[in-house]
């Protein structure tokens, strides 16, 4: 069963796939786009448009960083409220009924082959590319490094207080990326509140894509969370994304992190 109309966007976008350098970039959550056939999940466009729809800011940072380094990048075509590239399959997580105190009443009472549907439509095409990237840098060497892109909400409506990390690095039990990013931040940009592990922890067990892409075949990784208020405009955009861009030089400059 397919989901997608002719007028319906891809289900991922490959961007600069001939680049040369040794990382793969990854945006999960890059677009907030509907299937037609899904109606907009009956949810009104400000919704859509809110942080539980996409990551607010990353699309523009994401393509940024790929031509700055050349390198490729995957990005996903559809809003996380379709399905979730970054949760497993079958948990409420990857197909949610509310989000953020937003209810998604297309996401409610589905069957089976609506589910199946959004995983073989969606899911399933964006870990394909991923995978096949991967597959083709490993296979002519070097092994890349692999940096998944993401922004988060300053507030959730479901809890209290102000989130005042401005950009965070993830990481589960493999440190050695992120700690070299940590620390080239806090030199280069002193002034900038750097979040360890903060606002979520990268060993959570909702997450997919770099446990299935990057710790399976024993890659580097960084994580990171550009916080969105910051990230919203293209010269927002652009300001982080150089900022990220120079410390990333520094972690590159360390050859044990290129197999």
């Amino acid at each position: 069963m397919t989901l997608l109309g002719p007028a319906d966007p891809p289900a991922v976008h490959r961007i600069n796939p001939d680049g040369r350098a040794p990382i793969l970039f990854v945006s999960d959550h890059d677009a907030n786009a509907v299937a037609a056939a899904l109606d907009t999940l009956g949810l009104p466009p400000e919704e859509l448009a809110r942080h539980v729809g996409y990551d607010i800011g990353i699309a523009h940072i994401a393509r940024r960083l790929s031509a700055r380094f050349d390198a490729p990048l995957i990005a996903s075509g559809y809003s996380r409220l379709v399905v979730d590239p970054n949760r497993w399959p079958g948990t409420a997580g990857s197909i949610p009924e509310a989000a953020d105190g937003t209810t998604i009443p297309g996401n409610r009472n589905l069957t089976d082959d609506a589910r199946s549907a959004r995983l073989d439509s969606l899911f399933h095409p964006y870990h394909a590319a991923i995978a096949e990237t991967l597959d083709a840098m490993i296979a002519h060497g070097p092994a890349p490094l692999f940096i998944a892109l993401h922004s988060f909400t300053p507030a959730l409506r479901s809890a209290g207080g102000d989130r005042p990390w401005e950009i965070g690095f993830l990481w589960d039990t493999d440190d050695r990326a992120s700690a070299l990013a940590i620390a080239a931040f806090r030199r280069r940009f002193p002034d900038v509140n750097v979040g360890a592990n903060q606002p979520y922890s990268g060993s959570s067990p909702e997450g997919y894509t770099v446990p299935v892409h990057a710790k399976r075949r024993g890659l580097h990784d960084l994580t990171l969370e550009f916080r969105q208020d910051l990230i919203a405009t293209p010269e927002g955009g652009d300001l982080w994304a150089d900022r990220f861009a120079v410390v990333l030089d520094d972690v590159l400059a360390n050859s044990a992190l290129i197999q």
